[in-house]
């Protein structure tokens, strides 16, 4: 079992319909956040969610590129928890990051910025996270 402190969940809302994130954004976004991770001695864990993830166009391509990567993912169209979630720690705050599907992303209730625009770990500098 990955300790928490090692440990940095990313929760990725694919979104739906026209808001949906293209699949050249979700391979860009996946690799910026693994780039963060690496940098930060982390171990990633994606949070796949959005309206409805599992007919996100992109899914399969998304889930073949994190098996390629050898990273753990979570599918959360169910209301019931992961068996991921039910057998760790939970991740403390300063080990999780929301991306929104427009790009936005915030730790706890800071918006540290666009994913879309910046590189992941300047935006953690910048914003001051992980202090």
């Amino acid at each position: 079992m990955i300790e928490t402190e090692e440990l940095f969940s990313f929760e990725l809302d694919m979104g739906s319909g026209e808001s949906a994130m293209p699949a050249e954004r979700l391979e860009d976004t996946i690799y910026n956040c693994l780039d963060f991770c690496l940098l930060n001695g982390r171990t990633p864990h994606f949070y796949l969610g959005g309206e409805d993830p599992i007919r996100h166009p992109a899914l399969w391509p998304v889930l073949e590129l994190l098996r390629e990567e050898d990273v753990s993912f979570s599918l959360l169209s169910e209301p019931e928890k992961t068996e991921f979630e039910q057998k760790r720690r939970p991740v403390s705050e300063g080990n999780r990051m929301e991306i929104a599907c427009d790009g936005m992303t915030r730790q706890g209730n800071t918006i540290i910025g666009n994913i879309f625009e910046d590189r992941l770990a300047d935006l953690w500098v910048v914003s001051g996270c992980g202090r």
